[in-house]
């Protein structure tokens, strides 16, 4: 027979609101995803709001309950992460994140994920600057999800074979790269050419694939050693928009709040 009683340590990604004082919250922890009940938790003298933030780092103590959502008992915050909560643009990219996670993820997750969403919001919250951070997230989460995209060798077809040519692109490159969101990763210039009428292919710079590349195969630390230019930034936050958005068949509500 299962305890009645259980503790968990995750991070609080999502909170709704749930009668009239409590709230559902969703905690992802390194075990998986957890949706539970904080009866209470919005009148105010509760004990656990404190400790329940959202992005905050916290260990539960929870009641199994059958047929219902668990309840949790009592909470202690490990981390709290003020910044995102009094920044209200460090706190929207902070909500990308948990979106992302939560949407790619809806049932299965695992200490991969965990690990990486912690690492992510604990630099949103303590360091300057945000671009490549989200732009590196984004390429971890969807190999994670099972979508990684192919920068490395070309995705088109032509005469009805599967190109595959190795992509090295190179700042002094006079044509344009291309993606194709159906196949899901980058196209050599030919291809593009071939393919520039399919309603999935975009173009891409020489300096974006390069960067995609980058962004894919490095380390973010390693990748902090290099300037990231403005118009490859926008570059980029269009073309992950189209890429994600197409895997999720929606576009991510905290875009708006983004923009």
């Amino acid at each position: 027979m299962k305890s009645k009683l259980y503790t968990l340590e995750g991070i609080v990604l999502g909170r709704r609101d749930y009668g009239e004082a409590d709230r559902v919250v969703t905690l992802l922890t390194a075990e998986g995803r957890f949706d539970l009940l904080a009866k209470g938790i919005r009148k105010p003298r509760s004990r656990k709001a404190g400790h329940l933030e959202l992005f905050s780092r916290a260990e539960v103590l929870v009641s199994r309950v059958q047929g219902s959502w668990d309840i949790i008992s009592q909470a202690e915050a490990q981390v709290v992460r003020s910044r995102l909560q009094a920044d209200f643009q460090r706190g929207t990219y902070a909500r990308y994140v948990a979106e992302l996670a939560l949407r790619f993820f809806e049932d299965d997750t695992d200490e991969q994920l965990y690990t990486l969403v912690e690492d992510v919001l604990s630099r949103l919250d303590q360091e300057e600057g945000a671009a490549l951070l989200l732009r590196w997230y984004e390429q971890q989460l969807l190999t994670l999800a099972g979508f990684r995209p192919e920068w490395g060798e070309c995705v088109g077809e032509r005469e009805a074979k599967q190109c595959a040519r190795p992509l090295a692109p190179r700042p002094d490159d006079k044509r344009a790269y291309g993606v194709d969101l159906e196949r899901g990763g980058a196209l050599c210039p030919d291809c593009l050419t071939a393919s520039s009428d399919a309603q999935t292919v975009r173009l891409l710079s020489p300096s974006a694939l390069s960067w995609l590349q980058a962004l894919q195969r490095h380390t973010y630390q390693e990748l902090t050693q290099f300037s990231l230019p403005s118009n490859t930034t926008a570059e980029l936050a269009r073309v992950m928009e189209q890429v994600i958005s197409y895997h999720l068949e929606r576009r991510p509500s905290t875009l708006k709040l983004m923009r």
